[in-house]
Protein backbone atom coordinates (compact mmCIF):
# COMPACT_ATOMS: atom_id res chain seq x y z
CA UNK A 1 0.00 0.00 0.00
CA UNK A 2 1.25 3.51 -0.72
CA UNK A 3 1.81 6.26 1.62
CA UNK A 4 -0.85 8.17 -0.67
CA UNK A 5 -3.64 5.37 -0.21
CA UNK A 6 -2.42 4.97 3.81
CA UNK A 7 -3.42 8.54 4.36
CA UNK A 8 -6.36 7.68 2.00
CA UNK A 9 -7.71 5.48 4.71
CA UNK A 10 -7.16 7.44 7.66
CA UNK A 11 -9.50 10.18 5.86
CA UNK A 12 -11.84 7.10 4.64
CA UNK A 13 -12.29 5.83 9.07
CA UNK A 14 -12.01 10.00 10.25
CA UNK A 15 -15.28 10.77 7.11
CA UNK A 16 -17.08 7.68 7.87
CA UNK A 17 -17.46 9.10 11.50
CA UNK A 18 -17.78 12.43 11.17
CA UNK A 19 -21.46 12.01 10.98
CA UNK A 20 -22.05 9.87 13.95
CA UNK A 21 -21.72 12.49 16.45
CA UNK A 22 -23.63 14.92 14.56
CA UNK A 23 -26.19 12.16 14.42
CA UNK A 24 -26.07 11.38 17.87
CA UNK A 25 -26.33 15.07 19.22
CA UNK A 26 -29.59 15.95 16.80
CA UNK A 27 -31.04 12.55 18.38
CA UNK A 28 -30.02 12.94 22.18
CA UNK A 29 -31.39 16.80 22.19
CA UNK A 30 -34.58 16.23 19.68
CA UNK A 31 -34.25 18.98 17.64
CA UNK A 32 -31.50 20.34 15.10
CA UNK A 33 -31.57 23.72 15.66
CA UNK A 34 -28.53 25.59 14.07
CA UNK A 35 -27.51 22.38 11.73
CA UNK A 36 -28.36 23.03 8.17
CA UNK A 37 -30.13 20.54 6.19
CA UNK A 38 -28.64 21.15 2.94
CA UNK A 39 -25.50 21.01 3.74
CA UNK A 40 -25.76 17.22 4.76
CA UNK A 41 -27.81 16.96 1.50
CA UNK A 42 -24.81 18.44 -0.22
CA UNK A 43 -22.09 16.58 1.90
CA UNK A 44 -24.19 13.45 0.97
CA UNK A 45 -24.30 14.26 -2.74
CA UNK A 46 -21.20 15.17 -2.70
CA UNK A 47 -20.21 11.65 -1.76
CA UNK A 48 -21.91 10.26 -4.89
CA UNK A 49 -19.88 12.42 -6.94
CA UNK A 50 -16.41 11.62 -5.23
CA UNK A 51 -17.79 7.76 -5.63
CA UNK A 52 -17.95 8.14 -9.06
CA UNK A 53 -14.09 9.89 -9.39
CA UNK A 54 -12.79 7.44 -7.03
CA UNK A 55 -14.19 4.17 -9.93
CA UNK A 56 -12.47 6.52 -12.38
CA UNK A 57 -8.84 7.55 -10.79
CA UNK A 58 -8.81 4.00 -9.01
CA UNK A 59 -8.44 4.78 -5.62
CA UNK A 60 -9.46 2.03 -3.33
CA UNK A 61 -9.52 4.62 -0.27
CA UNK A 62 -12.09 7.25 -2.05
CA UNK A 63 -14.50 4.81 -3.02
CA UNK A 64 -14.41 2.88 0.29
CA UNK A 65 -14.68 6.48 1.94
CA UNK A 66 -16.97 7.70 0.07
CA UNK A 67 -19.48 4.37 -0.20
CA UNK A 68 -19.30 4.90 4.06
CA UNK A 69 -19.51 8.87 4.49
CA UNK A 70 -22.29 8.54 2.18
CA UNK A 71 -24.26 6.52 4.18
CA UNK A 72 -23.70 7.89 7.03
CA UNK A 73 -24.09 11.13 5.90
CA UNK A 74 -27.74 10.83 4.51
CA UNK A 75 -28.01 9.18 8.16
CA UNK A 76 -27.90 12.79 9.71
CA UNK A 77 -30.18 14.60 6.70
CA UNK A 78 -32.73 11.05 8.28
CA UNK A 79 -32.24 12.45 11.60
CA UNK A 80 -33.03 16.23 10.87
CA UNK A 81 -36.36 15.72 8.87
CA UNK A 82 -39.90 14.00 9.74
CA UNK A 83 -40.49 13.22 5.79
CA UNK A 84 -37.66 10.63 4.98
CA UNK A 85 -39.30 8.67 2.34
CA UNK A 86 -39.35 12.00 -0.19
CA UNK A 87 -35.93 12.71 1.11
CA UNK A 88 -34.86 9.55 -0.43
CA UNK A 89 -37.13 9.39 -3.57
CA UNK A 90 -35.20 12.89 -4.45
CA UNK A 91 -31.48 12.04 -3.31
CA UNK A 92 -31.32 8.44 -5.11
CA UNK A 93 -31.51 9.29 -8.75
CA UNK A 94 -29.87 12.53 -8.13
CA UNK A 95 -26.87 10.54 -6.66
CA UNK A 96 -26.87 7.79 -8.77
CA UNK A 97 -26.62 10.82 -11.72
CA UNK A 98 -23.61 12.31 -9.60
CA UNK A 99 -21.72 8.93 -9.31
CA UNK A 100 -22.39 7.90 -13.02
CA UNK A 101 -21.63 11.61 -14.09
CA UNK A 102 -18.26 11.46 -12.24
CA UNK A 103 -16.99 8.13 -13.55
CA UNK A 104 -18.05 8.36 -17.41
CA UNK A 105 -18.50 12.35 -17.92
CA UNK A 106 -14.65 14.31 -19.50
CA UNK A 107 -12.79 16.10 -16.77
CA UNK A 108 -13.72 19.44 -17.86
CA UNK A 109 -16.75 18.72 -16.85
CA UNK A 110 -16.33 16.76 -13.58
CA UNK A 111 -13.69 18.83 -11.95
CA UNK A 112 -15.80 22.17 -12.01
CA UNK A 113 -18.66 20.18 -10.66
CA UNK A 114 -16.45 18.33 -7.74
CA UNK A 115 -14.92 22.25 -7.47
CA UNK A 116 -19.06 23.18 -6.66
CA UNK A 117 -19.54 20.47 -4.20
CA UNK A 118 -16.62 21.72 -2.30
CA UNK A 119 -18.52 24.81 -1.21
CA UNK A 120 -21.02 21.83 0.91
CA UNK A 121 -20.54 23.85 3.86
CA UNK A 122 -21.56 27.83 3.08
CA UNK A 123 -25.26 26.91 4.21
CA UNK A 124 -23.83 25.68 7.39
CA UNK A 125 -21.18 28.71 7.30
CA UNK A 126 -24.60 31.13 6.90
CA UNK A 127 -26.60 29.23 9.31
CA UNK A 128 -23.92 29.80 12.01
CA UNK A 129 -22.78 33.33 10.97
CA UNK A 130 -26.84 34.12 11.37
CA UNK A 131 -27.50 32.16 14.79
CA UNK A 132 -23.84 34.08 16.26
CA UNK A 133 -25.73 37.08 14.71
CA UNK A 134 -28.87 36.96 16.27
CA UNK A 135 -27.25 35.20 19.72
CA UNK A 136 -28.98 31.99 19.50
CA UNK A 137 -28.20 29.18 22.04
CA UNK A 138 -28.88 25.45 21.84
CA UNK A 139 -27.15 24.96 18.50
CA UNK A 140 -27.26 21.34 18.07
CA UNK A 141 -23.89 21.51 15.64
CA UNK A 142 -21.63 18.44 16.83
CA UNK A 143 -18.46 20.15 17.57
CA UNK A 144 -17.09 16.69 17.21
CA UNK A 145 -18.24 16.33 13.78
CA UNK A 146 -16.73 19.35 13.19
CA UNK A 147 -13.62 18.23 14.64
CA UNK A 148 -13.49 14.65 13.01
CA UNK A 149 -14.18 16.70 9.56
CA UNK A 150 -11.36 18.99 10.46
CA UNK A 151 -9.08 15.56 10.90
CA UNK A 152 -10.60 13.59 8.01
CA UNK A 153 -9.64 17.11 5.66
CA UNK A 154 -6.05 17.10 6.73
CA UNK A 155 -5.85 13.32 6.07
CA UNK A 156 -6.83 14.01 2.48
CA UNK A 157 -5.24 16.87 2.12
CA UNK A 158 -1.86 14.79 2.61
CA UNK A 159 -3.49 12.11 0.10
CA UNK A 160 -3.91 14.63 -2.46
CA UNK A 161 -0.28 16.32 -2.22
CA UNK A 162 0.99 12.66 -2.62
CA UNK A 163 -0.65 12.15 -5.50
CA UNK A 164 0.26 15.35 -6.81
CA UNK A 165 -3.24 15.82 -8.02
CA UNK A 166 -4.32 19.42 -8.67
CA UNK A 167 -8.23 18.62 -8.29
CA UNK A 168 -7.72 16.93 -5.03
CA UNK A 169 -5.43 20.04 -3.80
CA UNK A 170 -7.59 22.60 -4.79
CA UNK A 171 -11.10 20.42 -3.71
CA UNK A 172 -10.04 19.66 -0.09
CA UNK A 173 -8.06 23.18 0.58
CA UNK A 174 -11.15 25.19 -0.04
CA UNK A 175 -13.25 22.35 2.05
CA UNK A 176 -10.95 22.70 4.67
CA UNK A 177 -11.01 26.17 4.71
CA UNK A 178 -14.45 26.37 5.42
CA UNK A 179 -14.56 23.81 7.67
CA UNK A 180 -12.50 25.93 9.41
CA UNK A 181 -15.03 29.16 8.92
CA UNK A 182 -18.01 26.68 10.77
CA UNK A 183 -15.95 26.32 13.87
CA UNK A 184 -14.63 29.16 14.41
CA UNK A 185 -18.44 30.53 14.07
CA UNK A 186 -19.60 27.81 16.15
CA UNK A 187 -16.81 28.29 19.02
CA UNK A 188 -17.23 31.85 18.82
CA UNK A 189 -21.25 32.09 19.39
CA UNK A 190 -21.39 34.05 22.47
CA UNK A 191 -24.63 32.35 23.14
CA UNK A 192 -22.44 29.14 22.77
CA UNK A 193 -19.92 29.88 25.09
CA UNK A 194 -22.29 31.21 27.83
CA UNK A 195 -24.69 28.11 27.18
CA UNK A 196 -21.28 25.98 27.90
CA UNK A 197 -20.11 27.71 31.23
Amino acid sequence: MSLAEFFGYVAAVLGVLQAWPQTRKVRSLGHGRGVSIAMWVMMSTSSAAWLGYGFRIGSPSLIASTVASGCLNISVVMSLTDNRRTVLVRWVPTALVMGFGSALLPGWVVTPVLFGFTLSRVPQIIRSWTSRREGTSGSAVSMGSVAMSMACLVSWEFYSFLLRSPTLVGTTTIALITNILVAWLELTNPARVTATV
